[in-house]
């Protein structure tokens, strides 16, 4: 039988990245929608002098642009020989910084967000960039929370050569994540806020941040459904310590890509660490991360995902 590669990676190369930066600052573009709205992007090409690979770098939830994130410029900052995209949500522009990027959105993001115009969004400008003469062909994907099951979702339709999804769970619908991320005395409105959202797939109606619309898009949307069909290296990262999704969720991804007989997962789980990668103490350990991330891509991006499989 052959089965996934999964264990559990210690934290041993604190505050070390070791990355070529991009020297120049991003290149700001805008692009029309068919509906005639516009998407936001940016390209960050390292001073290589040579073709380069391209990582796609997703943010999480909320209505703030991309790169107000910390994680997001750490991020950014790990994988610095490659060139970056980020793409804008729906409504959201380049430097937008609400005070509460859940509660102070626009009323376009109200309307149209959702992860799957996200996944269209992000195909499109990644398809208008497969000819540049900078790009070498390698795509790796880039997410956590939302982002990562936005990037689990789109590495199927742009046959990613990698995927590193942080906080993503995966293994259950996302509408079940949520429900056991919270109080079971909670569960009736819970249920039946889903319920709504299922009959009122178009309503703007807010309910934890997000609209009704977002919610009836990936409340039965499972991550590991769309990784599966894919042949992307994925590396899924969990900490145990995460309130927003438990550590079975993730484990769960890992057993289905071992009943399924694929070879290309590779799992991480961090007990001491919380969703934003933060320990016991507050302290982000993002930095770490992503640093032993960027040797994982390494060691994957130019191999045979079959070169991982073992036999048991």
């Amino acid at each position: 039988m052959i089965r996934n590669l999964r264990y559990f990676a210690p934290l041993a190369l604190a505050g070390f990245i070791a990355t070529t930066p991009a020297a120049a600052e991003p290149q700001l573009f805008e692009t029309p929608r068919t509906d005639g709205s516009t998407i936001h992007w940016a390209l960050d090409l390292p001073d290589a002098g040579e073709k380069v690979g391209l990582i796609v770098i997703a943010q999480g939830s909320g209505c703030a642009a991309a790169m107000q994130s910390g994680s997001m410029q750490q991020a950014r900052a790990a994988f610095g020989n490659l060139a970056a995209l980020t793409v804008e949500k729906y409504g959201v522009r380049q430097g937008d910084n609400p005070a509460d990027d859940h509660m102070d959105c626009s009323q376009a993001f109200r309307e149209h967000h959702t992860v799957s115009q996200r996944v269209a969004d992000y195909s499109q400008i990644i398809d208008s960039l497969r000819d540049a003469p900078w790009w070498n062909g390698k795509l790796v994907l880039f997410g956590g929370s939302e982002g990562g099951i936005v990037m689990a979702m789109l590495a199927p339709e742009v046959q990613a050569d990698a995927g590193i999804l942080i906080s993503t769970g995966g293994g259950v619908p996302f509408g079940q994540m949520v429900r056991q991320s919270i109080p079971q005395e909670g569960w009736p409105t819970v249920d039946a806020t889903f319920e709504k959202a299922r009959q009122n797939p178009n309503s703007t109606e807010l309910w934890a941040g997000q609209s009704l619309r977002f919610w009836a898009d990936v409340i039965d949307r499972r991550a590991s459904d769309y990784m599966l069909r894919a042949d992307t290296s994925f590396l899924l990262i969990q900490g145990g310590r995460d309130a927003s999704g438990a550590v079975n969720v993730a484990r769960a991804v890992s057993d289905q890509f071992s009943e399924a007989g694929r070879c290309n997962l590779t799992y991480w789980e961090l007990p001491g660490l919380d969703h934003g990668m933060a320990d016991a103490n507050g302290t982000s350990r993002m930095a770490d991360v992503l640093s032993q991330a960027h040797f994982w891509l390494s060691a994957n991006i130019a191999a045979d995902n079959s070169a991982f499989c073992i036999s048991g």
